[in-house]
C-alpha cells in the first residue's frame, strides 16, 4: 500500500538527488524546495483530499514567497492519475510523481487533462509562422489536418488547446515540434480572511505600517508578507510555543529566503533562535517597514 510517507519520501529523493534544498512541513504544503527557485508541494496519495482551504492558502503563501506551488498526487477517489498527465485542482497543478521525476530530468510536454479531455500546450507562435512559411491558408491546414478552419483559428489564437490527435497531425503535416515545455506557473496574488481577532488585528497592522500581507491556513505561520523583502510571522500567546517553534521558523526563513518574527501577547525574551520577538504592544508604535526592520535587527543584537 502506497501512503503519504512513501510519496514524500520519493519527492524528496528526487528532489535531493538533483540537489535541492529540501524542508518538510506539513498543512498548506508538505516540503519546501529550493535550489534556483523555491518550490512549495503539497503530496497527495488521494487528490481528492485536498481542500479548498489549503489550496487557497498554498497560493497565497507562494505569491508573497515568489514561489511555485505544486501539488503531487497518484490517484482520485475512482482512478489512478495518468502518469504523463497535468491535472488541475483549485487553480493549482497536480501531476504525479513520475511526471516530476520526469521534469527535474528533461523537457516534458504538458499534456493537461480537463473534463475528461486530454489537450497539449503549443507554441501557437510556431504554428502560425510555419502555416504561413509553407503557404498554406487556414481553411487548406485545417483540411490537411482533419479539423474545422474555425477550430484551426481557434487554436491558433490561444483560445483553446488542441487535442493530442491533432497535434500529431499538425506537427506530421508541419514538419515542426509544437509541444511545449511543462513549466511551473508563478501564484496569482492571493489574499484571506483572518480566522481570528489576533491574526486579524497583527494583520491590519501590518498593512498599515505598508507591509502587504494575508493570514494563512493550515501553515506553521500565521501571517506571510512581503515588502522588499518577504517575511513570515507566528503568533504566540506564550514563551512556550515560542521556544518550541523557534528553530523550525528560522529553517523555514533560510529556506524561504526571508525574514521571519514571532508576535506575541507576552514574552520575557527579545529573540529565541535568533528570531527576534515583537510584542504585541510595541506595534502600533511602528509607523513604516524600515521601523519594523530596525526593531527587529535591536532584537536580535
Amino acid at each position: 500500500m502506497f501512503d503519504k510517507s512513501l510519496l514524500t519520501k520519493r519527492i524528496v529523493d528526487s528532489l535531493l538527488s538533483h540537489e535541492f534544498q529540501v524542508l518538510i512541513s506539513e498543512g498548506a504544503f508538505d516540503i519546501a524546495a529550493k535550489r534556483d527557485f523555491l518550490m512549495l508541494i503539497k503530496a497527495l496519495v488521494n487528490i481528492d483530499g485536498l481542500t479548498q482551504e489549503q489550496a487557497l492558502s498554498l497560493k497565497a503563501i507562494s505569491y508573497f514567497l515568489s514561489a511555485y506551488p505544486l501539488v503531487i498526487s497518484l490517484k482520485t477517489n475512482r482512478e489512478f492519475l495518468r502518469k504523463e498527465m497535468v491535472y488541475s485542482r483549485f487553480q493549482l497543478p497536480v501531476i504525479t510523481p513520475y511526471f516530476f521525476e520526469r521534469f527535474l530530468e528533461e523537457k516534458v510536454p504538458e499534456i493537461e487533462s480537463a473534463k475528461g479531455k486530454y489537450t497539449i500546450s503549443i507554441n501557437t507562435e510556431v504554428l502560425k509562422n510555419r502555416r504561413k512559411e509553407l503557404g498554406f491558408s487556414l481553411e487548406e491546414l485545417s483540411k490537411l489536418v482533419g479539423i474545422t478552419k474555425k477550430a484551426l483559428y481557434e487554436i491558433e489564437n490561444k483560445r483553446v488547446n488542441p487535442s493530442i490527435e491533432t497535434v500529431k497531425s499538425l506537427e506530421s503535416v508541419l514538419k515542426v515540434d509544437l509541444k511545449n515545455s511543462f513549466r511551473l506557473k508563478s501564484s496569482e496574488p492571493t489574499y484571506l480572511k483572518p480566522k481570528d481577532e489576533f491574526q486579524k488585528k497583527i494583520s491590519k497592522e501590518f498593512s498599515r505600517i505598508g507591509l502587504s500581507n494575508t493570514p494563512t491556513y493550515s501553515s506553521p505561520f500565521e501571517i506571510v508578507g512581503k515588502e522588499k523583502f518577504s517575511m513570515i510571522v507566528s503568533l504566540s500567546k506564550n514563551t512556550k510555543k515560542i521556544e518550541r517553534e523557534a528553530l523550525s521558523i528560522k529553517n523555514m526563513s533560510f529556506i524561504f529566503s526571508s525574514k521571519c518574527a514571532f508576535v506575541a501577547k507576552k514574552c520575557e525574551k527579545k529573540a529565541v533562535e535568533e528570531v527576534p520577538v515583537i510584542l504585541e504592544s510595541e506595534i502600533p508604535g511602528i509607523e513604516n517597514v524600515k521601523e519594523l526592520e530596525k526593531l527587529m535587527e535591536e532584537k536580535i543584537e
